[in-house]
């Protein structure tokens, strides 16, 4: 087995090289912070990068980079207090800027959303280009190197219980042997395929326990010309499914170079489909028309691609043993069903968190990483538990196929959710608190205020006292019968 270089430096202690697995998002925030703390950080990237990547609307090992990505709002402060002037890069790009009330239109089960001016903004960017970005700004760093084409292997262990380092070999089976690349930090960044379980268990710890909610959702996508001379007063047009009886939905959105993202979703395995054709009718069966009547007239410009991994799952590796050395992060760790638009920011709230955790350990143990995957891991999972509320609690009730098979909390919360939505199609400060838990500037909590909740709480209650009347409204005007609005669904 050949070695790779053991980088040295003039710091001392465990500040020499730290390694990251994984060049996507994740991976290219991790390295980011590390390149403040550590002498040397390399980042390990199976696939390989080509100029311009971004314009083939992905790569091998980000399949769902072709489908349409949202950064909230806490996201994108982050990234751009890491990466300062990207917001500005991306704008020179041609990525418009939204405010998310006043330039989208949101269809729910319970009527549309208010218009109006909040100040809570999107820059519109295809998730390939934003990846550009950030590599070409790591590429800059002095202490950072990208090394695509590499395929990690596994974890070497050293003693006392810390990682040394990782096997690796060049990707594609090449004949070449494997190498060990030592390292004072290993973080990995890999994604959902993440093999650190795995890796573990070959070194003789234990995996973590893992926990899965899976709504069987299924995306289709279609990228499409803007029509010449097409103008309309929003951006955006996002059609809510709900749950029991409505599996279906979409959201279209101007992004970079003049183009929409169409993308269609099904729950509950009603699948939407990946023929040009068919996505049309898929499109027009969308209990609103908004999305159909936009792109059934405009120029495709890719084929329609498909995914269908799209669990929320966390690894609860606060709770387990874990090698001193060795961090999983980002959709390693935890990843969402990525409809609801979570996904790129709860990766820069745990970036903010290995800051957090490094800054205190260089402080308080500057010659020793002792304690740091446990602080780091535990406060991980605090930081990115907003998140998984938001979507998991959303997406349990597609488990089950009525209202009747709820246990008494969900159905409560099933009951109130669909009255916070109905709130929020009639009352402009409502609408507001939702887009802030919906961007993470605001916890979940502030739903319950009491302003809220005890309004949704009322009508709960009087919803089963009384039927509602059917509504034949179309979106847009009066609120339709409770049902559940998925009410944080991108």
């Amino acid at each position: 087995m050949q070695v790779a270089h053991i980088y040295e430096s003039g710091r001392g202690g465990e500040w020499r090289h730290a390694v990251v697995v994984g060049a996507g998002m994740g991976g290219l925030i991790s390295g980011r912070v590390l390149a403040g703390y550590f002498d040397r950080v390399t980042i390990l990237e199976r696939d390989v990068f080509s100029p311009g990547a971004h314009k083939q609307l992905g790569r091998k090992g980000v399949p769902q980079g072709r489908h349409l990505h949202s950064l909230a709002a806490r996201g994108s402060r982050i990234l751009e207090r890491y990466f300062p002037g990207l917001d500005d890069e991306l704008a020179a790009a041609g990525c418009p800027l939204f405010d998310q009330a006043q330039d989208f239109i949101t269809d729910t089960p319970a009527g549309r959303l208010p218009r109006f001016r909040s100040g809570i903004t999107m820059r519109a960017a295809s998730r390939a280009l934003l990846e550009e970005r950030l590599r070409h700004r790591l590429e800059e760093e002095p202490n950072v190197r990208l090394l695509a084409g590499s395929e990690v292997l596994g974890l070497t262990p050293g003693g006392n219980g810390r990682i040394a380092g990782v096997r690796i070999r060049q990707a594609g089976g090449s004949p070449k042997p494997e190498e060990v690349l030592y390292a004072d930090l290993v973080v990995d960044a890999s994604g959902q395929g993440s093999r650190a379980p795995r890796w573990l268990e070959e070194i003789g710890y234990h995996a973590p326990t893992e926990e899965v909610v899976d709504a069987r959702l299924g995306y289709a996508t279609r990228w499409f010309e803007v029509p010449e001379g097409f103008s309309e007063d929003w951006e955006s047009i996002s059609v809510l499914p709900g749950w029991p009886d409505n599996p279906r939905g979409g959201t279209l959105r101007r992004v970079e170079g003049g183009v929409w993202t169409a993308v269609l979703i099904g729950l509950g395995g009603d699948y939407p489909p990946t023929d040009g054709e068919a996505f049309l009718e898929f499109a027009r069966s969308l209990p609103s028309p908004a999305i159909h009547d936009a792109i059934k007239s405009a120029e495709p410009v890719s084929p329609v691609y498909g995914y269908r991994r799209t669990a929320n799952r966390r690894r609860l590796y606060e709770k387990v043993r874990l090698p001193e050395g060795f961090l999983v992060t980002g959709d390693a760790a935890c990843s969402f069903n990525p409809s609801y638009g979570s996904g790129m920011t709860a990766v820069a709230l745990s970036a903010e968190v290995l800051d957090e955790c490094l800054r205190e350990q260089r402080r308080r143990a500057p010659d020793d990483h002792a304690g740091l995957g446990r602080r780091f891991h535990e406060r991980q999972a605090t930081a990115v538990a907003p998140c998984w509320t938001l979507t998991a609690n959303s997406d349990r009730q597609w488990s089950v196929g009525r209202v009747e098979e709820l246990g008494p909390t969900r159905r409560l919360f099933h009951g109130v959710s669909g009255e916070v939505m109905a709130l929020a199609v009639e009352r402009e400060d409502v609408a507001r608190t939702l887009l802030e838990v919906k961007n993470l500037l605001e916890p979940p909590s502030a739903l319950l205020r009491p302003g809220i909740l005890l309004p949704a709480l009322r009508r709960t209650a009087l919803s089963h006292i009384k039927p509602r009347p059917t509504s034949s409204k179309e979106p847009g005007e009066n609120p339709r019968p409770s049902e559940e609005r998925a009410f944080l669904r991108t």
